[in-house]
C-alpha cells in the first residue's frame, strides 16, 4: 500500500506541537490527526499557532474531537452546533476536511432514534455548507451507540453525503466485537480508519484505550484481518495510527513516530 495513505495522530506523542510535527514528518508520515489543544490552547494568534503546520507539508487527515450529538435534547443542540461550526471554522483554517465526532457518553441521553437521525442529519447539513466531512465514531464504552453495528445503521439512516463513519480498531476489539459486519458497510461511507493493537490482558476499557494501546503487530488483536476486511469494502482513505499509551508517552516524540511507522511498513508488506 502507498504509504501516503498512513496518518498520525498528534495525541500518540508528547511535547510541544512544532516537535510532534518534525517527528511525523521524520518518521516519514506524509499526514496528522490533530486536535485542537494542539492548535489552541489560546486563541490569540491563529494563523501563528497553524504556520508551522502549514510549513511541514503535513496534510490533516481528522480534526478531533466533538462528542455528545445525536442524544442531545432540543435546548441543548443549538449550543452544541456552534461548537461544531467552531471546530470546522478551525478546520478550515488549517486545511482539512474531515471532523471526527463520537457517539455520545451521557448516561441520560435521549434514546430517540428519530431524533438521533435528526440530529446527524443538522450537523452533517452544517458541514456541507461548510465544506467538512463529519466522521461519526461510535465509542464502545457509550451507554447507546457503542457498537460499530449499530453506528452503520445510524450513517444509513441519516443518508446524508457528509456524515460517514469512522471506524477505530480499539473500539471494535476491546468489546470483542465480530469483524464480519466491516464487510456490509459501503466504502466510501467510511470516512477515516484508526488502527491499533492490545496486550492480553483484563483492565478495564477505558484504562486500556487511554494508557495502554499498542501499535498494529505489537499485541493480540487480529490487526490484518480488520484491515483486510475494511479493503474489501472498497474503502480508499487513510489509515491512521491511533495509540494512546503511558509508556509512549514519556519517550521522545521522534522514537514513538519511527516506531509506528515502523509497524504500519510491516502491517502492509503484503497489502
Amino acid at each position: 500500500m502507498d504509504p501516503t495513505r498512513w496518518s498520525f495522530n498528534s495525541g500518540n506523542l508528547t511535547g510541544p506541537f512544532v516537535d510532534k510535527i518534525a517527528a511525523m514528518k521524520e518518521a516519514g508520515f506524509t499526514s496528522a490527526t490533530l486536535w485542537h489543544s494542539d492548535l489552541f490552547p489560546v486563541f490569540d494568534d491563529p494563523d501563528g499557532a497553524i504556520q508551522p503546520f502549514r510549513n511541514s507539508g503535513l496534510r490533516l487527515s481528522a480534526y478531533q474531537f466533538l462528542r455528545d450529538m445525536e442524544g442531545i435534547s432540543d435546548s441543548a443542540r443549538a449550543h452544541k452546533l456552534e461548537l461544531a461550526r467552531q471546530l470546522m471554522d478551525q478546520l478550515k483554517l488549517i486545511g482539512g476536511d474531515t471532523l471526527a465526532i463520537g457517539s455520545t457518553m451521557s448516561p441520560t441521553e435521549d434514546r430517540n432514534w428519530a431524533k438521533a437521525v435528526e440530529a446527524v442529519q443538522m450537523f452533517g447539513e452544517l458541514g456541507k455548507s461548510l465544506g467538512v466531512r463529519v466522521a461519526y465514531e461510535p465509542m464502545c464504552f457509550s451507554e447507546w451507540i457503542n457498537d460499530y453495528r449499530l453506528a452503520w445503521k445510524l450513517i444509513r439512516d441519516v443518508d446524508h453525503s457528509h456524515v460517514g463513519l469512522l471506524l477505530d480498531s480499539a473500539h471494535v476489539f476491546l468489546p470483542n466485537l465480530p469483524l464480519d459486519g466491516i464487510s456490509e458497510i459501503r466504502g466510501d461511507k467510511i470516512f477515516l480508519v484508526e488502527l491499533n493493537d492490545f496486550p492480553q490482558t483484563q483492565l478495564p476499557i477505558r484504562e486500556m484505550l487511554r494508557n495502554y494501546r499498542l501499535f498494529p503487530g505489537e499485541g493480540v488483536r487480529p490487526v490484518g484481518e480488520f484491515v483486510d476486511r475494511v479493503l474489501a469494502t472498497g474503502y480508499t482513505g487513510e489509515f491512521a495510527v491511533e495509540v494512546f499509551n503511558a509508556t509512549y508517552r514519556s519517550w521522545d516524540a521522534r522514537v514513538v513516530a519511527k516506531r509506528g511507522f515502523g509497524a504500519m511498513e510491516k502491517l502492509f508488506a503484503t497489502r
